[in-house]
């Protein structure tokens, strides 16, 4: 929930080839609204986005953490209970379609309270203020994976493998709440000074099975360089398994420092997911155990029943072959 400001010459986001899909380094709270009327919500929305000193009720911003196209992420602090929070604000003047944007962070807030677990951000507060709503969440002091691996390229093995499980039992707590997060990536991944991981943005997180709420088709959503086949095929087949082979391919970024699929557009990156073999994380790194580079292309099968089924499976695949690379 509160990633550490980006170097300042981070790539930022291109356009979307379609529905909500975002580049690899882009921030899924800017994906594209549908253009249709919707009236605005009853706030002024006029106002400038908010600044370090601006008071939310008991919380009282401090500075910037993070941005995307639609919100605004601080390091704030609750002065009712002196601690230090995680506000995320929604940014009215770059917003098209106003009341999908109140509503996706309602539903953000209220996935968010659904799911209780050590490695998954905790949801203290939602909030409508006259100027802006806003998301509260505990403040967690790390560096984004996705950060990392940029600045330094593959982790050890075994540090890879330690920090990704962290992400699999966080997911099978999202899972056990009938959630699938849709958006799982080094980028929403914070990493601890100690090498604790925690699991954030619930932006297009959506119930297990579930449609969209208005009946209409599914929206493609999700970063390209991490997308299950089936996001791109199927959208309302989607279901936990493809946050599994999310998390394949972040576990293949790790090992390797390269993805396993890459192009020059979003097009041809998702033509990878559903077409191209991966190439085995060993043939890269020859450091890499073999275990762990079977486990990478089992998580990467394009079929999701050919996948770990479940969290108890993935959980075991993971003790076992960190337990052979001791």
């Amino acid at each position: 929930m509160s990633p550490a400001p980006r170097p300042a010459d981070a790539p930022g986001t291109s356009e979307d080839v379609t529905g909500t899909v975002s580049d690899r380094k882009g921030d899924t709270h800017t994906h594209a609204y549908p253009r249709r009327e919707a009236s605005p919500p009853p706030v002024d929305t006029a106002c400038p986005p908010p600044e370090p000193g601006t008071r939310f009720g008991t919380y009282v911003l401090r500075d910037k953490l993070g941005e995307g196209v639609s919100c605004l992420v601080f390091r704030g602090w609750d002065e009712a209970l002196g601690s230090p929070v995680a506000l995320k604000v929604l940014n009215w003047a770059n917003v098209y379609d106003r009341a999908a944007a109140l509503k996706q962070l309602r539903t953000e807030a209220a996935a968010l309270a659904r799911v209780k677990h050590p490695r998954v951000v905790r949801f203290l507060d939602f909030g409508f203020d006259p100027r802006w709503p806003y998301l509260v969440t505990e403040l967690f002091d790390g560096r984004p994976l996705g950060e990392l691996l940029r600045a330094g390229g593959a982790l050890p093995p075994r540090w890879a493998l330690y920090l990704v499980s962290q992400m699999a039992d966080a997911l099978g707590a999202v899972w056990q709440a009938g959630l699938v997060h849709r958006d799982v990536k080094p980028d929403n991944i914070l990493v601890g000074a100690d090498g604790v991981g925690k699991l954030i943005d619930f932006g297009l997180a959506k119930g297990a099975g579930k449609g969209s709420a208005d009946g209409s088709a599914p929206e493609l959503a999700g970063t390209a360089a991490y997308l299950a086949p089936e996001q791109a095929t199927d959208a309302a087949a989607v279901d936990h398994r493809a946050d599994i082979y999310s998390l394949g391919v972040t576990l293949y970024e790790a090992l390797t420092g390269r993805l396993p699929f890459e192009g020059r557009n979003r097009v041809q990156v998702i033509f990878g997911h559903l077409n191209t073999p991966p190439v085995p994380p060993v043939q890269w790194v020859p450091e890499v155990p073999g275990l762990a580079s079977d486990l990478c292309l089992w998580m990467l099968s394009k079929s999701p029943a050919d996948r770990p089924q479940n969290h108890a499976e993935l959980r075991q695949a993971f003790d076992t072959v960190m337990g052979a690379a001791r």
